[in-house]
């Protein structure tokens, strides 16, 4: 008689259990980072009640630097798509932090590892005409400089059988 009775209340307690996350389940939120590429990422959302307006920061995932902040409101069905357009150079991972539009704690955030490490920013003229120049300028310099400063001492000659200093 005990057997089934515990039967039935651990079956009770298990639908009762297994009822309850699908009631919490309407508060979830999601949040995700994709196309993480060297110009910038694209951070979209969903779960949040219509029309909230959100604050949206891309932050340095190593040192929490803000890159970029938007204020966006959510769509009818709740979810927000948009697009940072950031450079990521030097950077291996980023984070978005979304929070109520004038609220400091965060809802939701999520952090992503950059794929490959993007190159560092480039700027200047090509490495290799700059360096021919210098090379040629040095080497017409240095001959400038051997003929204005060559030794153009005195000279011992023989002339007619005399010793004469020549200059």
């Amino acid at each position: 008689m005990r057997w089934p009775r515990r039967c039935l209340l651990i079956a009770g307690a298990l639908a009762v259990l297994s009822a309850a996350p699908s009631a919490a389940s309407a508060d979830e939120m999601y949040l995700g980072l994709q196309n993480v590429d060297c110009s910038g990422v694209t951070v979209h959302g969903s779960g949040l009640p219509a029309s909230t307006h959100v604050t949206v920061t891309v932050l340095d995932g190593a040192n929490r630097r803000q890159l970029d902040r938007q204020a966006l409101t959510t769509s009818a069905s709740g979810a927000f798509v948009w697009r940072a357009r950031v450079s990521l150079s030097g950077l291996r991972s980023v984070r978005a932090v979304v929070a109520r539009a004038g609220a400091s704690t965060p809802i939701a955030w999520a952090e992503h590892q950059v794929p490959t490490a993007c190159p560092l920013a480039h700027t200047g003229a090509g490495s290799v005409l700059p360096l021919a120049g210098m090379a040629l300028s040095s080497i017409v310099l240095g001959f400038l400089l051997l003929a204005t400063f060559s030794y153009r001492g005195r000279h011992l000659g023989v002339y007619q059988g005399r010793h004469v200093a020549v200059r």
